[in-house]
């Protein structure tokens, strides 16, 4: 949250990009992302699960399949659209980051898929729009 006695300008001019800084923006989408999904009947089991091998933002259960959700949350299209930002490389890493978790946690071998859930923010940093795209990467 920003400091309230530092100008809505002297918090842009270090290094916040919106009035919400890229730490918040991100635990804003990845909130409005989990209460989504709560809503449509998934269990949250975990969220910003750090591994060696990358970082997990929701591990989910969706009946019987666990459900790997990366969150993107956007401000603007400026550095492309948020789906993008999930290229081969960012999938290996998520694969292998997902089986390393659900192995660690004794749940792997299992049906499992990756979800992607894009939260846009207006220019205040407030969720104006949410897609949730299944089985983004056809696991």
């Amino acid at each position: 949250m920003l400091d309230p006695r530092v100008g809505k300008e002297d918090a842009l001019d270090r290094g916040a990009r919106t009035p919400l800084n890229l730490t918040a923006r991100g635990r804003l989408g990845e909130q409005m992302a989990a209460s989504f999904l709560t809503e449509r009947g998934y269990r949250v089991l975990a969220r910003n699960q750090h591994t060696p091998l990358g970082e997990l933002d929701l591990v989910c259960r969706d009946h019987a399949e666990m459900v790997i959700v990366e969150v993107k949350s956007r401000s603007g299209a400026l550095y492309g659209s948020a789906l993008e930002a999930i290229g081969p490389l960012k999938a290996r890493r998520l694969r292998s980051a997902a089986v390393w978790w659900l192995s660690s946690h004794g749940l792997f071998p299992c049906p499992m898929r990756f979800d992607a859930v894009v939260v846009d923010l207006d220019a205040q940093g407030m969720p104006c729009c949410l897609q949730h795209v299944r089985d983004l990467l056809g696991a």
